[in-house]
């Protein structure tokens, strides 16, 4: 029995033995044309090139013969032509060593008598060129050369074309040869493709049927039919590859039922966990089906197991989802106001929503999990908060603009003269009474914001004309501290929905903080670009930057990065920019922060385009609750 390595060797070889004989006929018909090329080159073509090196140089010596006889020939003319008759000679002498051909000796005799003889040509035109010859001597001589040229020029053509005639057999010669050649070449060809087509034929059955059949067999078991077993019939690779294949699915069959066991225990083990959890829990696949959610889950959101994610009952789910298969990265809320409202039992409860994604080692997406934190408790502490601070930022109004305005009566000293460590220490209290009210005063605005109250006039502004008006005020203060200050603005940049006061009040916090971090002979620069659906306006700057470990902090309230604080100016709360980040978010836009924490910093905003917008013109209020918002200080 021939095993699969033999079959393929004798299967090849025959193909092999084909391709070896084809190639030494085609050796061999190269030789044989080779050696009549060579016959051919030297018998005739030398022949007729040394018949019309002769005609040639007989035609010059024509020329130069009627000047010599005149005695008008140039300089140089005897030695011109003393060269062109032993060109004639030496190749007279090569032609007389090449007779091949029948009657090419008679010919060249003829030629050789008409040229060499007593009474020849080149007798005749010694005598013109003798320098001892008469005036009758030359015109005699020059007589006999007019009369012997035609005779002499006639032999070579007869030579040249007795040459020309016999290459007609030759290429004759060549046509049959070349057409026996291809006769044979089609013929092997066609016993080749005989034999290749058996080959073939016999090598389908040995060999591609079995292989065939185990492609089927690996199709069925990626079906899931593992119950498959392969028929064989032969003891050669394909044999045992066959054997092969029915122990593997025999293993396979053996590892689904174990595994098949594992994954209920393990589904099991996990709903007992997830239910568990005070939370509500659920685990989506790639498709969108839910498949598998805990009790709360299904009691406040009713999200069943083996349900579809409609948009039309969950339309924040749906959001979710997506979001998280675009950028297969976790979608965090952004705060309160992304909490969603459920009434349990007649009690209002509050979940914030997040989805984290399920990936393999690949990155390839195998679910998305869905977590919905119940954060009642901590909004009701939230507004607590916000509404102590609003309290208590209210009551200190009042008592400090009578500081305030105290102060000032003093400092003019319209009650008295001051001493001037008196005026100093007054000028300290102003300061530090004027620090005092900003803070009150963006307390205060933040819980306008955060409550509601602060209303939102949006309407389309070009991105130009918000920069220009954000500019103009700030163009002294930089001058004075020798900040460069410069504006990018595309022209084709797209107008953005905004209301241009609170827009202005970003923009302002974001310069005020890039001028303070800014040392002199530095640079400050705002831009505008279009991006998405949007248009990203930044304020860049050649300050210290941020280190990494504080910018995930930066919009919180009241924070300022940690050795910052002795820059020039730098007497915030840290309120400025949690106050921009709850302004931003309230058009609807976001704001963040770039910087490799060793020089410079770049801080971004985010708003929707005016045709675009996402929110429409007119008053607009704020979302009841923001996001805790971050600042540099």
């Amino acid at each position: 029995m021939f095993g699969l390595r033999q079959k393929l060797t004798m299967g090849f070889g025959g193909l092999l033995l084909i391709v070896l004989l084809v190639s030494a006929l085609g050796i061999q018909v190269l030789r044989n044309y080779r050696r009549t090329m060579d016959q051919f080159l030297t018998e005739n073509w030398r022949s007729v090139e040394y018949g019309q090196y002769m005609v040639d140089t007989l035609e010059q010596l024509d020329d130069q013969a009627k000047s010599l006889a005149d005695g008008n020939a140039r300089p140089g003319a005897l030695e011109a032509a003393k060269t062109l008759m032993g060109e004639f000679d030496k190749n007279l002498e090569d032609e007389n060593h090449n007779i091949t051909l029948p009657g090419e000796d008679t010919l060249a005799k003829n030629l050789t008598d008409h040229w060499r003889g007593a009474e020849g040509y080149a007798a005749a035109y010694a005598r013109l060129i003798d320098a001892k010859s008469t005036v009758t001597q030359r015109t005699a001589a020059y007589a006999a050369i007019q009369r012997l040229g035609p005779l002499v020029k006639a032999d070579a053509v007869a030579v040249i074309k007795l040459n020309f005639k016999n290459m007609t057999p030759i290429q004759g010669h060549f046509k049959e040869m070349s057409d026996n050649a291809t006769r044979l070449m089609f013929i092997l060809s066609g016993v080749g493709m005989a034999v290749a087509i058996l080959f073939i034929v016999v090598m389908g059955r040995t060999i591609l049927q079995p292989l065939a059949q185990l492609t089927e067999s690996a199709r069925q078991i990626e079906k899931g039919n593992l119950d498959l077993v392969v028929q064989v019939k032969s003891r050669d690779e394909l044999g045992q590859l066959g054997n092969a294949f029915n122990s593997m699915a025999a293993k396979l069959r053996e590892y689904r039922r174990s595994n098949q066991a594992k994954l209920i225990r393990t589904r099991q083990t996990t709903q007992n966990a997830i239910d568990s959890l005070p939370d509500a829990v659920a685990i989506l696949s790639p498709d969108g089906q839910v498949e598998m959610a805990n009790r709360a889950a299904q009691r406040l959101f009713g999200l069943q197991p083996d349900s579809q994610l409609d948009a039309n009952q969950w339309p924040w789910l749906e959001k979710l989802y997506h979001a998280t298969l675009r950028d297969l990265r976790p979608v965090e809320p952004r705060g309160y106001e992304s909490a969603i409202q459920v009434v349990d039992e007649g009690v209002e409860r509050f979940f914030l929503p997040r989805a984290v994604p399920v990936v393999d080692d690949a990155r390839q997406l195998l679910g998305v999990t869905v977590v919905l934190a119940d954060v009642t408790h901590l909004r009701r502490l939230d507004e607590m908060k916000s509404g102590i601070v609003s309290v208590v930022s209210h009551e200190l109004k009042t008592p400090l603009t009578s500081i305030r305005m105290g102060v000032h009566l003093l400092l003019e000293e319209r009650i008295g003269t001051l001493t001037a460590q008196q005026n100093d220490i007054l000028t300290a209290v102003r300061e530090d009474a004027d620090r005092l009210h900003r803070i009150v005063e963006n307390l205060l605005d933040m819980s306008r914001i955060e409550s509601g109250r602060g209303l939102m006039e949006l309407a389309a502004e070009k991105a130009q004309a918000l920069i220009d008006e954000a500019v103009a005020p700030m163009k002294t203060a930089f001058a004075e501290r020798g900040v460069e200050l410069t504006v990018q603005v595309a022209p084709e940049t797209p107008g953005v929905q905004a209301d241009r006061n609170r827009i202005n009040h970003v923009f302002s916090n974001l310069l005020s903080n890039a001028l303070r971090y800014t040392p002199p002979g530095g640079h400050v620069c705002i831009s505008a670009a279009a991006e998405d659906a949007g248009v990203t306006f930044s304020v860049l700057d050649s300050g210290p930057g941020i280190p990494r470990q504080y910018q995930g902090r930066i919009f919180e309230r009241f924070f300022r990065v940690p050795g910052q604080s002795g820059a020039p100016n730098a007497d915030g709360a840290g309120l400025g920019l949690a106050i921009a980040k709850d302004i931003v978010e309230a058009h609807g836009g976001r704001i963040f922060v770039e910087s490799d924490g060793a020089s410079g910093s770049k801080f971004s905003f985010w708003l929707p385009r005016a045709e675009q917008g996402g929110r429409p013109g007119g008053s607009q209020e704020v979302a009841d609750e923001q996001r805790i918002p971050t600042d540099r200080g």
